[in-house]
């Protein structure tokens, strides 16, 4: 199985940058930037081996290559191996209608700031038609071959591996496997639930997908715990608050529900939100149009201005700090 995931830029302010550290870059996370897809984390993605693949969607040229493209990452199928792409200076309409064009079925991201391709240093552009990044297992990046798009997957996949090796996995509970080896906990629960009320060779895979779920469940669950515990309220409120979400289907111990509740009335909690809010706002007026770029700008000024110490607020002050206007 592979994804893309294509990002939208805006052009109407120019972006100085250096590269990020290939060990702090980082998947955009708001859901609002997403096409097709919720967003995918490196966590998610962690153990397998994931090609993003940069292109100039405007190039004359380079829309005759995708047929091409496609059928080199066929030669991945049933590999811990993604295919991502991600395109440069195009509103979300035009790119849909690129990838309907192109027979792209794939997953895409608005990038309307350029916050992920920033990070890699480069801007693509008619003078810069391509480029590839890998996302190795380890959770770095490491710089590919656009024009080997192949050997770049087969060089990242060197140590990249499945959760359950899928050999013995059956037809009926596939999709499962499939949703629990890239995070989608929540699609695989019905399944699951089938799997352990039958017998034989689906009860034993059932239960080992089950186990890996809960190994999973467990761990974040003393995640969140071991925030609340140092006192980061709102580091716990974020992680006890996307266990009901990504695990729904599966039993949860009751006392998720109960931290949820409790939490979403602390005051720091209660500041952090309203500050998530305002900067979510933000970034969805951008996403529509490049001519609400301004404004958005606006609006992350008043997020600095009124939350400057919140999660939200620092975001909105990095970007900030990282564009001027034309």
């Amino acid at each position: 199985m592979f994804f893309r995931i294509a990002c939208i830029t805006l052009t109407v302010m120019s972006l100085s940058w250096t590269a990020t550290p290939a060990s702090a870059q980082e998947l955009p996370t708001d859901p609002a930037r997403w096409m097709n897809s919720p967003p995918l984390t490196k966590e998610m993605l962690a153990g397998k081996a994931t090609v993003f693949y940069f292109i100039e969607e405007t190039c004359p040229t380079c829309a005759g290559k995708w047929p091409g493209i496609l059928e080199e990452s066929t030669k991945f199928e049933g590999k811990p191996v993604l295919f991502v792409m991600v395109n440069s200076g195009t509103s979300r309409p035009e790119i849909e209608s690129y990838m309907r064009t192109n027979k792209i079925s794939w997953p895409a991201i608005n990038d309307w700031d350029r916050t992920f391709e920033k990070q890699f240093g480069f801007e693509i552009s008619l003078q810069n038609i391509g480029q590839v990044e890998m996302l190795l297992p380890d959770g770095s990046f490491k710089g590919g071959r656009y024009n080997d798009i192949g050997g770049s997957a087969t060089e990242a996949a060197t140590s990249a591996k499945w959760k359950v090796e899928p050999t013995d996995i059956p037809a009926t509970l596939r999709p499962a496997w499939l949703a629990i080896e890239f995070g989608s906990y929540a699609d695989a629960a019905k399944p699951i639930t089938r799997g352990l009320a039958g017998k034989g060779s689906l009860l034993e895979a059932a239960q080992r997908l089950n186990q890996v779920v809960q190994d999973e469940l467990t761990a974040r669950i003393a995640a969140a715990q071991k925030h609340l515990d140092e006192g980061n309220h709102w580091e716990a409120f974020k992680g006890f608050s996307a266990i009901p979400v990504r695990f729904k289907g599966f039993e949860l111990p009751a006392n998720v529900t109960t931290q949820v509740t409790d939490l979403s009335r602390n005051d720091e909690v209660k500041k952090e939100q309203a500050a998530q809010k305002l900067l979510t706002r933000a970034q969805q007026s951008a996403a529509k149009s490049p001519n609400n770029l301004k404004a958005a700008i606006k609006q992350l000024q008043a997020i600095v201005k009124e939350y400057p110490t919140t999660e939200a607020g620092l975001d909105a002050q990095e970007y900030l700090d990282q564009t001027k206007p034309e």
